[in-house]
């Protein structure tokens, strides 16, 4: 698995985390069931468990640098990838940080649509 997959997955249990947030063990472990992660299950585990480790602080910075908007005004897409783009930006030095925004950017198009792409990519940068 390539890590721009590994990425979709874990973006995807961070979606599923807003609306099951006392269930992320469940999540994790029916994900890993599933799914073959490989050489990627490492990755995967330490961007969802580090985003909700930290998940205070990343909402707080996405409400800082978008203008006032709350986390509970955004979208459950666009969320779960500011979410993944912040703590990737902000606590995993392994991911550079145009790499970080512009991932987050295409998870964005992909599973949100283009109406939203400018707002996050503008709440990235600016966190960048």
């Amino acid at each position: 698995m390539e890590r721009t997959k590994a990425r979709e997955h874990a973006f995807t249990i961070i979606f599923q985390y807003k609306f099951r947030p006392d269930d992320i063990e469940e999540i994790l472990g029916d994900f890993f069931e599933e799914y073959n992660a490989g050489s990627q299950k490492e990755y995967i585990e330490d961007a969802v468990r580090g985003t909700i480790e930290n998940i205070n602080a990343i909402d707080d910075k996405i409400t800082e640098y978008s203008k006032g908007w709350s986390v509970e005004r955004i979208g459950a897409v666009s969320l779960a990838a500011l979410r993944l783009g912040v703590y990737e930006l902000l606590y995993n030095n392994d991911i550079p940080g145009p790499v970080a925004v512009n991932e987050a950017v295409n998870l964005t198009r992909k599973f949100a649509g283009p109406e939203t792409v400018d707002f996050v990519n503008g709440i990235l940068g600016n966190i960048k």
